[in-house]
């Protein structure tokens, strides 16, 4: 969390009633320009470090606004998109929520690097496809063709099963918040007390 509390204390030494009164909506407009500022770090920060992210993933940012009487606001990542980020942030183990993590090896992949949606539904429909082990490895395959088997060809491994994924942290979030919160706050809050000054009754 990054507060600005002292410093906005601080501004506000020496000042009239009037503009003491405009502090608090300054403050919160500031932090709400701070806080969008913040997002498109993130979302910058992401295109950079993750292999090609989806458009859904880049739209996980997401900002809780301050208010005049709640004087925070907060970046953070949604709940499906942050189920998946977090370790890329923290790095870890992810196990499958069913009995396997589905790896593709031998399957199309989209323009983003991933298994398209349905992939492994459609892949096992093919009479030529089955899952199963092949010399003690377990995934799904297809089987040769009767050229391929003459050939010596065996079952060409489409996905592995695998119990587990490892992660390094790869995405820093932290540093980016951190450094453009300190930066643009001043001023936001400069502009915005101005504003807030010139309108006042």
């Amino acid at each position: 969390m990054i507060s600005f509390a002292d410093n906005i204390d601080a501004f506000g030494r020496g000042l009239s009633d009037l503009s003491l009164r405009q502090i608090p909506f300054a403050a919160a407009l500031a932090l709400n320009d701070t806080a969008a500022d913040v997002q498109k770090a993130w979302e910058t920060q992401a295109e950079r470090r993750l292999d090609r992210p989806t458009p859904f993933t880049k739209r996980g940012v997401y900002v809780q606004r301050a208010k005049k009487g709640r004087l925070t606001a907060t970046d953070g990542y949604r709940r499906i998109q942050g189920s998946y980020l977090r370790f890329q942030v923290q790095g870890g183990a992810r196990r499958p929520a069913g009995r396997a993590l589905v790896i593709p090896v031998g399957q199309k992949r989209n323009v983003y690097g991933n298994m398209p949606k349905g992939a492994v539904k459609r892949a096992l429909a093919k009479k030529d496809v089955f899952s199963g082990k092949v010399g003690g490895k377990p995934g799904i395959y297809r089987r040769p063709s009767k050229r391929q088997r003459k050939m010596g060809k065996g079952p060409q491994l489409l996905m592995t099963y695998a119990s587990r994924a490892s992660y390094s942290p790869t995405l820093d979030l932290q540093r980016p918040a951190t450094g453009t919160a300190r930066a643009q706050f001043p001023k936001h809050f400069a502009r915005r007390f101005r504003q807030a000054l010139a309108t006042a009754r």
